[in-house]
């Protein structure tokens, strides 16, 4: 069977992947050793809460057509949340869960760019499963994720 995602699904997956980067967020500055990280993290930690909503006023945007859904919904919703939790959201190893030991700023900067190549990753995965009339949709999904990648390269190189 050929999945395709809706407009709706590209939506809700990165509303999802903005808050889990959010919880990083949180996490990865309560644990910085330096007041400069503990501050770059709440500002990336808010640009998640930006992201989010940028996110969902993209809904509008989306142009939907009903050749090329899923015939199984239950299946599409097991893919969608194996995707997101096994992609770098959950287990032991995922930078989301690394962040609390960091132990220095470098490793904690580390981290976080990890964890937004991994994002980055995940929506051109995405990118690849939407009908083409959507893929604009996750186009600027894309370019929001690789402002977080330019900031923290940044920060990386003066520490």
């Amino acid at each position: 069977m050929t999945v395709f995602f809706s407009g709706d699904e590209i939506i809700d997956m990165a509303v999802k992947t903005e808050e889990t980067g959010y919880e990083f967020y949180r996490l990865a500055e309560k644990n910085a050793k330096s007041e400069d990280l503990k501050n770059l993290f709440d500002y990336l930690a808010k640009a998640e809460l930006k992201h989010k909503e940028i996110f969902l006023g993209l809904k509008g945007l989306i142009k939907e057509s009903p050749q090329g859904l899923p015939v199984d919904w239950n299946e599409l919703d097991l893919y969608i949340k194996a995707m997101t939790d096994s992609s770098f959201f959950l287990g032991g190893d995922k930078d989301i869960n690394l962040a609390v030991k960091a132990s220095d700023d470098k490793e904690a900067v580390g981290f976080a760019l990890n964890f937004e190549k991994d994002t980055l990753l995940y929506f051109y995965q995405i990118r690849d499963l939407v009908k083409a009339a959507n893929r604009p949709v996750v186009d600027k999904i894309i370019n929001e994720e690789k402002e977080h990648i330019r900031k923290l390269i940044d920060v990386k190189k003066n520490l």
